[in-house]
């Protein structure tokens, strides 16, 4: 009997021993992953996104595991219609955006393109007023001497420079965060090579953690090569392009999530010190009404859209006017209005016309819709400020045919890009451009409605487009004194038309 019961004692000792080795030599932590949200509310009439649910979401994750980190994987400063307004007599220039990230809990971000909208002043203001920490390799702030140091936050007369990776705590478990960012033209910016800088980063920690991970802000073909380069990098979370997706290089898998919070990405990575074998195992999970708003995010985001409200109508707009009702959703998917024309984007080309009484045909480029949503059911005149939160001024141009095909085409190798050109009264048919049923000659002259923005030169294949062209005979530019013009604003253009054709 007694040998009986000391075979059963050393079989359970048998049996527990490798449970308790496992409890104590696997550490897990989960990852909260957004990218690319430039709006603080939910979208499509409430059903997806929304700032307040995120945080929800970290909260609950939170309370599964403390060990759950919340990072962003940059491009939120801007744009955004609340951006572009005013409050306290200075454009708010994403204010509202710091103010939700900082109470919905995020902890670290990396820069994206989009920060550099701002000029260096308001991009510093923004970065000393949040709460979490600023992580970028690549990225360097150049002085008004051309010497380059990290970015940096002040506080209380102190400098925080922005560390090129950071290490994420579990217990045991020491996780490196490399943050990396794609290349942008600014004058108080340089950014280094990506992956000369990930690699040197890579080698600094990869003998004092665990795992390395990399943050990036940069497009997916630069995060191929990032895996392709630095194949130990077992999970690259990303931003930039709006689309989710994960994509397999080697034994890398890159993620990225829709933008606006439409979805997230949940990464819950386990180690095992004995084998020291990574699992990750990671969800795409969706952001719509079934998720419940943190209270004191959605306490925020309703104070931000009270003042989007008061500065509209400050401008002239009236946010909650119903300007027309579509039986259609106006379709502003960013996937659609840089590949494709749809019922908005023409839309928008028809009313530019409309406020351009010379002008035979108008154009625009995609990237300037910024709403990436379908409105359906009323339209508002907030919406119309969502589609195109940069407003800006329609010219009338002048130039010769040959000009104008030119534009067009480059408008469509553009395609999948911010570049890609919308129209009214133009068309590609037959292998030829024609306005109207009329082909283009090369030799004649036509008055085209155009946006301000497209004449700088600044848009990806158009730098000839400016008013010092040789093939451009006259530029037409509204009197900013002027109120009553509607070519002041492309906005109350599009509120004038539609509230004309309803």
């Amino acid at each position: 009997m007694m040998k009986k019961l000391l075979l059963h004692f050393y079989c359970c000792v048998f049996l527990l021993f490798p449970l308790a080795t496992f409890a104590q030599n696997t550490q897990e932590i989960i990852i909260l992953h957004i990218n690319d949200v430039y709006e603080i509310a939910p979208l499509s009439n409430g059903t997806v996104g929304g700032m307040a649910r995120v945080a929800t979401i970290y909260k609950q994750l939170k309370a599964e595991n403390p060990a759950t980190f919340f990072v962003h994987a940059g491009d939120f400063v801007n744009p955004s219609v609340i951006g572009t307004l005013a409050h306290e007599g200075k454009r708010i220039k994403g204010k509202q955006m710091i103010e939700v990230m900082n109470i919905a809990g995020i902890q670290y971000v990396t820069l994206g393109n989009h920060e550099f909208d701002l000029d260096y002043p308001d991009l510093q203001q923004r970065i000393d007023e949040s709460n979490f920490a600023w992580v970028c390799a690549n990225a360097k702030y150049k002085t008004e001497n051309q010497a380059l140091t990290p970015f940096f936050k002040q506080e209380k007369g102190t400098k925080t420079f922005f560390p090129a990776s950071v290490v994420l705590k579990a217990g045991k478990l020491r996780v490196g965060l490399i943050g990396l960012m794609l290349p942008v033209d600014k004058d108080f910016l340089k950014v280094e090579n990506q992956i000369e800088i990930a690699k040197k980063e890579y080698n600094r920690l990869k003998d004092s953690t665990e795992v390395v991970l990399a943050l990036t802000h940069q497009s997916i073909e630069e995060d191929k090569e990032l895996a392709t380069q630095l194949p130990a990098i077992p999970l690259i979370m990303g931003g930039h392009e709006h689309d989710n997706m994960a994509v397999k290089v080697g034994k890398s898998t890159i993620y990225k999530a829709d933008a606006n919070a439409k979805t997230v990405y949940i990464h819950r990575l386990s180690y095992d010190f004995q084998t020291q074998k990574l699992t990750i195992r990671s969800e795409l999970k969706k952001i719509d009404n079934t998720v419940a708003d943190d209270p004191q995010t959605a306490q925020v985001v309703n104070k931000w859209l009270e003042i989007a409200e008061n500065s509209a109508r400050a401008i002239g707009l009236n946010p909650q006017e119903v300007i027309m009702e579509t039986a259609e959703p106006l379709d502003g998917l960013e996937s659609s209005v840089r590949n494709r024309g749809t019922n908005l984007t023409r839309l928008i080309a028809k009313a530019m016309q409309n406020v351009a009484p010379q002008s035979v045909a108008a154009i625009y480029n995609g990237g300037s819709i910024r709403i990436d949503d379908k409105i359906t059911g009323k339209v508002t005149e907030y919406d119309v400020l969502r589609v195109l939160p940069f407003g800006g001024q329609i010219y009338e141009v002048e130039m010769k045919g040959s000009l104008l095909t030119k534009i067009l085409k480059v408008g469509m190798t553009n395609k999948g890009k911010g570049g890609y050109l919308h129209h009214a009264n133009i068309e590609w048919k037959g292998n030829k451009w024609k306005i109207g049923d009329r082909k283009i000659k090369k030799r004649k002259y036509y008055t085209i409605a155009i946006t301000d923005f497209l004449m700088t030169g600044k848009e990806a294949g158009l730098d000839f487009l400016t008013a010092q062209n040789p093939d451009i005979k006259q530029v037409s530019k509204p009197d900013k004194n002027n109120t009553t013009d509607l070519r002041n604003d492309i906005r109350r253009a599009i509120v004038a038309y539609l509230k004309k054709n309803k």
